[in-house]
C-alpha cells in the first residue's frame, strides 16, 4: 500500500510522544481520534432569478490530531465533485471556480492537510435557466461533504505456553493508530488467565474488528470505504484461508464495525519449548467522508 511505510512511520511517533507504550491485556488502545471544522459554509444569494447566478463557499479546516489527504475529485471528475455532491445539473452549470490549500497552493487535486490546515471552495453556479422560472418556482439543494484519506495500523502481541504452570511474560501490549477508525484486536478460545495468552490444546484464533470510531448523533454524519486489511503474524502461522480475505470494498457508518477472522495454525504448538512470543499485525488504507450538510437555493418568479 502507498501509504503504510508513512502510516508505520507516524505510528511509532505517536506511541513515542503519548507515552503509550505500556502493557494491555486488554482492548486494543486507540491513539486518538480525528475532528474537522467547518469554518463556513454559505451560498449568496439564497433566492435568484432567471439568468443569474449564486455563489458557493467552503471553508473547512483540520482541527484533528493528525494529517489527513484531501483528495477533491472524482476519477474523470471536476470541480471538486467528491466535495460539493450534489449542485443540480439541471439547473446550475459552473462558471468560475476556486480552490485554495495549505500555503495558497491551488487548483490541485489532492491536499495533504497537516493539524489546523485549511481548504477554501468557491462555485459560481449559473443559472442555466435563462427563460422565465415556473410560477411555483424551483429549489436546489447544495450537498457538501469531506472525503479524508487516511491510513491505520494495529498489532497485538500474544504468548503461547505449553501449561499453566510455565511463567511466560505477563506484560504484552495492544496498539492501534489514530484516526476515525481503529483497529480492535481480540482472542477467541484462550483457557488462559491472561487474553493474550494461548496454552497447549487450545483452539486458538484473532478477531481483528475494524470499527468506525464516530457516534451516532453528532453534528456531522459520516462512513468510511476501507480495504480488506493486510493481516501478518510474526512467530507463528495463520491458516491458509487468509482470515477470509475479500477485494470488496468495505463500508461502515457512525460507531459501526466489521469483524474478521483468523484461525492459528496449531503447529505452533508442535515443538513449543515451554513458551514462545508473537504478534499479529494489521494495516489498510481508507477514506473517511464526511457528510458536513447542505445549503439550498431558491428559484423564484420574477412575474411579467
Amino acid at each position: 500500500m502507498n501509504l503504510k511505510f508513512e502510516a508505520l512511520i507516524l505510528f511509532a511517533l505517536v506511541l513515542i510522544t503519548s507515552g503509550c507504550l505500556g502493557p494491555s491485556d486488554g482492548e486494543t488502545e486507540s491513539q486518538g481520534d480525528q475532528a474537522l471544522e467547518v469554518v463556513d459554509m454559505s451560498v449568496q444569494p439564497s433566492e435568484i432569478y432567471a439568468g443569474s447566478s449564486s455563489t458557493a463557499n467552503l471553508h473547512i479546516r483540520n482541527s484533528g490530531e493528525l494529517p489527513a489527504t484531501l483528495n477533491i475529485n472524482s476519477e474523470g471528475g471536476q470541480y471538486a465533485d467528491r466535495v460539493l455532491t450534489n449542485r443540480c445539473r439541471d439547473i446550475f452549470s459552473i462558471s468560475d471556480f476556486q480552490v485554495s490549500g495549505p500555503g495558497g497552493v491551488t487548483g490541485e487535486s489532492e491536499y495533504e492537510l497537516q493539524e489546523r490546515n485549511e481548504v477554501r471552495f468557491t462555485w459560481v453556479l449559473e443559472n442555466i435557466n435563462t427563460d422565465r422560472v415556473p410560477l411555483n418556482g424551483y429549489s436546489c439543494n447544495l450537498k457538501f461533504q469531506v472525503p479524508f484519506d487516511y491510513s491505520v495500523t494495529a498489532y497485538r502481541q500474544l504468548q503461547f505456553k505449553e501449561s499453566r504452570q510455565i511463567e511466560g511474560t505477563p506484560d504484552l501490549e495492544s496498539q492501534s493508530s489514530a484516526g476515525p477508525m481503529t483497529f480492535r484486536i481480540e482472542t477467541i478460545g484462550s483457557t488462559a488467565e491472561s487474553s493474550s495468552t494461548f496454552l497447549k490444546g487450545d483452539q486458538a484464533e484473532i478477531a481483528i474488528y475494524m470499527v468506525n470510531q464516530g457516534d451516532q448523533g453528532t453534528d456531522y454524519t459520516g462512513f468510511i470505504e476501507a480495504d480488506f486489511p493486510e493481516i501478518e503474524a510474526s512467530g507463528f502461522e495463520l491458516s491458509e484461508d487468509n482470515c477470509g480475505e475479500t477485494e470488496e470494498t468495505i463500508t461502515m457508518y457512525n460507531g459501526e464495525s466489521e469483524r474478521i477472522r483468523c484461525t492459528v495454525d496449531s503447529s505452533v504448538f508442535d515443538d513449543l519449548d515451554s513458551s514462545l512470543r508473537g504478534e499479529i499485525e494489521a494495516s489498510t488504507d481508507y477514506t473517511y467522508v464526511q457528510n458536513i450538510g447542505d445549503q439550498t437555493v431558491e428559484g423564484e418568479y420574477r412575474g411579467n
